[in-house]
């Protein structure tokens, strides 16, 4: 409204159903919409224009009949990155797994990889990238050519990360895989696809090849630790060959532009570890990556790209970060009422300095669920939505992992810090306050902090900001003047394969449901019956 984002939410966390895959009929009831209308205060009838990107499942849009306007899904991309920087210019880089379909004398193909030029006359499409889709006999195993998400997505599911619901590849495991991993297979990966300027080339056939060639390695490698070692080599190849690739792709960008600042978006750009190297390896000064990057920032984008560009509300560039913390707003009233649902589970307490209390109890090595104001748009917890521990001992994350997060041990968290003492910590001075960049743990610090280190001593990073997250800031000074270290692990509050949680309702659900020590709800400390003071 009147050029501000005044809110924005993901289907996934009101349905609590995963992507809001397999709904059916009932994504017609388009929950997310009525959750941000009524945070506007406006019904679906006040609203001048409805913007939805073509690559949308249409019975979420049936709601709104004939009144929605329909854009590229790259476009969406591209516009929440650009519109959401402080940039008034940039050079935009958009890559995924695929986007929308687009006719061309060769039959349909699909947005792969999209170059922009952006500045205050909107969004101009330098080069676009398509690929053919070669229909397979189930349909989440289409080959989509030309993609380097789709490559990525491919060798995830072939080393087993795979969602059994939605049958979707989980990148975000490999990315954490990788660095156990060797480079043999690194020049075999990077057979299977050709780069030229500005494109990325790779054929069904070398796709197939590509699987093939990871399921012959299984299978020779047998069972337990020679199967686990190729799985680990072909993750750190593929994010190595990515790394490649979206370095290349943006120094051509670069060489187009002239451009000093870059603005990333699509689900490539969830790819902290690249995007880092991104920074470290070309031309751009300036890199700002939307903290929604993926599918679930489109809906952003299009609101964002109808108010500018179909609207002609004229852009005023921001002068503070943008804020991600755009859901539904519980008030004092929503908590209490959701805690007297459990009567007899829980006990709660309202302490005359919240933060001093958590800190304490967090350096005593108490799992802390943490639910402050509204939630954070995108995959990665940031602070209001997010479980936090002492990142000290060395086995909490090994802790965390079994007992609370339920997954897989190899998996990484990520620390929060101080953005003034960032430097001390970190080899990077970049500000990082949507997790999206992973530099090096200074090897001073590693012993410090080696619950949020990796193995390779990296760490994918948040800078926390009084301006940005005041509750988060307050709580790590508190921990900083207790323990001498000003920063927390920050993992997303839930359990494995469901949602982050979103109502005062879920955060208790998951708190009962896993070994976390202590739930915060605003100012509100909660125990589980029977647990100590």
């Amino acid at each position: 409204e009147d050029g501000a984002v005044l809110a924005a939410v993901e289907e996934e966390r009101l349905t609590r159903v995963k992507l809001g895959f397999g709904l059916g009929p009932r994504l017609s009831r388009c929950l997310a919409a009525d959750a941000v209308l009524a945070e506007a205060g406006r019904s679906a009838d006040e609203v001048d224009l409805v913007v939805a990107n073509d690559f949308l499942n249409r019975v979420y849009s049936l709601r709104f009949r004939d009144r929605v306007h329909w854009i590229g899904h790259h476009l969406s991309h591209a516009a929440s990155t650009f519109y959401t920087s402080l940039f008034d210019s940039a050079a935009v880089l958009v890559m995924d797994g695929r986007g929308s379909a687009v006719p061309t004398q060769d039959g349909m193909r699909g947005e792969t990889i999209t170059f922009y030029s952006a500045g205050p006359g909107g969004l101009r499409t330098l080069r676009q990238q398509l690929g053919r889709v070669t229909v397979a006999d189930v349909r989440s195993e289409d080959p989509y050519e030309d993609s380097v998400g789709w490559m990525y997505e491919a060798v995830s599911k072939s080393i087993g990360f795979m969602s059994s619901r939605t049958k979707m590849g989980e990148p975000g495991k490999t990315m954490g895989l990788a660095p156990y991993g060797s480079p043999r297979y690194v020049t075999a990966v990077a057979e299977t696809f050709q780069l030229g300027e500005g494109s990325f080339r790779q054929s069904t056939e070398q796709q197939i090849a590509l699987r093939e060639l990871i399921a012959r390695e299984l299978a020779q490698a047998g069972d337990g630790l020679g199967r686990d070692t190729v799985r680990a080599d072909f993750a750190f190849a593929v994010q190595a060959c990515t790394e490649r690739v979206v370095i290349e792709m943006a120094r051509w960008l670069h060489q187009q532009t002239g451009q000093r600042r870059l603005c990333l978006a699509g689900g490539v750009a969830l790819n902290s570890v690249a995007n880092f190297k991104l920074l470290e390896q070309t031309p751009f000064d300036e890199l700002y990556i939307v903290p929604a990057a993926g599918d679930s920032g489109t809906g952003l984008g299009a609101a964002l790209y109808g108010c500018h560009e179909i609207g002609g509300y004229p852009r005023q560039v921001a002068s503070a970060a943008f804020s991600p913390f755009l859901g539904p707003r519980y008030g004092a009233a929503a908590i209490d009422q959701a805690i007297a649902g459990y009567a007899g589970q829980l006990r709660a307490e309202r302490p005359a300095d919240m933060c001093a209390q958590v800190a304490a109890e967090l350096a005593a090595g108490a799992v802390v669920g943490w639910f402050q104001g509204r939630s954070e748009i995108g995959p990665r917890a940031l602070g209001n939505r997010s479980i936090l521990a002492d990142p000290r001992p060395a086995d909490m994350k090994d802790r965390l992992n079994a007992k609370v997060k339920h997954r897989e041990a190899f998996r990484p968290f990520a620390p929060v810090v101080l953005a003034d003492r960032q430097a001390e910590f970190f080899t990077s001075a970049v500000p990082a306050c949507y997790m999206l960049l992973v530099p090096d743990v200074r090897p001073d610090k590693r012993a410090v902090i080696p619950a949020v280190t990796h193995v390779d001593g990296s760490a994918r990073l948040q800078t926390a900001t009084r301006e940005l997250n005041r509750p988060l800031y307050e709580l790590l000074s508190a921990f900083d003047r207790r323990t001498g270290v000003p920063v927390l692990l920050n993992t997303s509050f839930n359990d494995n394969n469901e949602p982050i949680v979103e109502t005062p309702g879920d955060a208790i659900r998951c708190f009962l449901g896993t070994e976390m020590d202590l739930l915060v709800l605003g100012d509100l400390v909660v125990r589980k019956t029977g647990a100590p003071r």
